[in-house]
């Protein structure tokens, strides 16, 4: 799937990208790719949910708020 970058959120070694697909324009979804040590270690996407959402999920992962990705518990 193709995805374009909107926003990135960093704290440590951690990083947060906000992206949405750029499919059929009346029904993009964003998602977020997860990082650790510059290593993407997937990307979430959150189908029928808002840009505000894809950013708050960004902000608790590089927080440590967020622990899992795609249902796999993340260390780091």
């Amino acid at each position: 799937m193709d995805y374009m970058e909107f926003s990135t959120y960093v704290n440590g070694n951690k990083q947060a990208d906000v992206v949405r697909d750029v499919g059929n324009p009346k029904s993009r979804n964003w998602g977020v790719r997860y990082s650790i040590d510059n290593s993407v270690i997937g990307i979430e996407w959150y189908n029928g949910k808002t840009e505000q959402y894809a950013e708050n999920a960004a902000e608790n992962f590089v927080h440590g708020i967020k622990t899992a990705i795609n249902n796999k518990i993340i260390k780091g």
